[in-house]
């Protein structure tokens, strides 16, 4: 009985325990590059960094549409168990596998993760995974984040799809119904920039611009939320507003002037 509890304590202490999927969000990994080193047992600890990072996509998002999180994480070591929270109360996790300590190994892979969400805000996104860097058991958190804004629907966040900025400087209008489906106009200094579906501008500075006149009751787009429909999404942040369409392509708008967003 002794020999069995020594043998239980030592597999918890190598992280060996996987984790089980939540089945209500989608999880896709690539397999790691070098889950098993060919190479002999290392005897040396390494320095070399463990790096982990995340990428959603699209952000910001309307409720409803899938995000994917793209997870990469490199350096040495080999993943035990990594754990997923989207924010919303969403949880998952997955197993990349474990190399027996001594075994040098690396913890490199790329996992993909897609969630949705129901309700508009700002979410936060985290993942931890638990690395036992080689040649030792020893367990290292390390953890990425992410902040995902979901966007109040045109009807609730605009009046007609036209909404201003805190500052009331920056004044948009979202219409797919409409040749340029997004506008926005800085009045100091003047800007003028339009977008089409592909994510096309067309833009003017200068008091040439007819940058138009907002209703006296054009709601502002807090900092820090979004709005949106269907591609069309405009984020307000105190560093300017930023509108794009599904491929990532668009702008940011703000008293410096016009910025294109490659996507």
């Amino acid at each position: 009985m002794a020999s069995l509890a020594f043998m239980a304590a030592l597999i918890a202490s190598c992280g060996g325990q996987k984790e089980a999927a939540k089945p209500t969000t989608s999880v896709t990994s690539t397999p790691s590059t070098s889950i098993r080193s060919t190479s002999a047992p290392s005897t040396t600890t390494t320095t070399q960094p463990l790096t982990v990072t995340v990428t959603p996509s699209p952000n910001p998002v309307s409720p409803g549409v899938p995000v994917t999180f793209i997870i990469r994480i490199r350096g040495p070591g080999t993943r035990s168990v990594e754990a997923i929270a989207f924010g919303d109360g969403g949880t998952t996790g997955a197993n990349a596998g474990m190399v027996p300590c001594g075994e040098t190994a690396r913890a490199d892979g790329t996992l993909a993760v897609s969630h949705s969400y129901t309700a508009p805000g700002t979410y936060q996104f985290s993942d931890k995974g638990v690395i036992g860097p080689p040649p030792s058991c020893a367990s290292e958190d390390v953890t990425a984040t992410a902040t995902v804004v979901v966007s109040s629907p045109l009807a609730a966040a605009t009046s007609n799809g036209a909404f201003l900025s805190p500052s009331k400087n920056i004044a948009c209008e979202i219409n797919p119904a409409s040749d340029y489906q997004v506008r926005c106009a800085t009045f100091s200094p003047p800007h003028l920039v339009t977008m089409s579906a592909t994510g096309s501008l067309t833009t003017c500075t200068g008091n040439q611009c007819e940058l138009g006149n907002p209703a006296p009751d054009t709601p502002v787009l807090p900092y820090g939320t979004a709005t949106g429909e269907g591609p069309y999404q405009c984020l307000s942040s105190v560093s300017g507003i930023s509108c794009t369409v599904t491929s990532g392509k668009g702008f940011r708008i703000s008293r410096s002037g016009i910025e294109p967003i490659a996507g």
